[in-house]
């Protein structure tokens, strides 16, 4: 395998799931702030820790399933995060397209974030059924479909992506 068959491409954000992330984050954040500011009752003090640790949690886990980026070869599809990565072989995957905003508009989340670092964890609809999905911008969306998963992806170039599959 050389290194023409493999290709790297970056995921993007829309500017709504940045939106989304830079205010959820700052409100998070300042309402941190706002609560080690206050005096607290020495009964209570425990509820400031818990909710501080659960604040940072939510921050660090979505980071963390946010993809980064798409890298393909002839033998996997992997999809790179902080934490660890997606891989879907290339021999798994019965349906590889383009879909639109359109094919998920009456998606309903399962379990996950709906906007915060993106569209993140498990989602199910009438047109695909249930599917995982981290995706950071809606408008450049990849349906894979393997035997046993369904997935959606977002990247800066789906069509690229879509037939370096072709290839194989």
């Amino acid at each position: 395998m050389g290194m023409e068959s493999d290709i790297s491409i970056p995921v993007r954000w829309s500017t709504a799931i940045l939106a989304t992330t830079v205010v959820t984050v700052l409100v998070i954040v300042g309402s941190g702030l706002y609560l080690w500011a206050q005096d607290w009752p020495p009964m209570m003090v425990w509820l400031k820790y818990l909710l501080t640790v659960v604040f940072v949690l939510t921050i660090v886990i979505c980071a963390g399933y946010t993809p980064v980026r798409l890298k393909a070869n002839s033998e996997k599809i992997t999809v790179t995060r902080l934490f660890k990565p997606i891989e879907i072989p290339i021999c798994g995957v019965k349906e590889m397209k383009r879909i639109g905003k359109s094919d998920i508009s009456d998606s309903i989340r399962t379990f996950g974030s709906g906007g915060l670092f993106g569209y993140l964890g498990r989602f199910k609809c009438t047109a695909l059924g249930r599917y995982t999905m981290y995706a950071t911008d809606l408008n450049n969306l990849v349906l894979i479909r393997t035997d046993t998963k369904t997935y959606v992806f977002s990247c800066s170039r789906p069509d690229e992506l879509i037939l370096h599959f072709n290839k194989y």
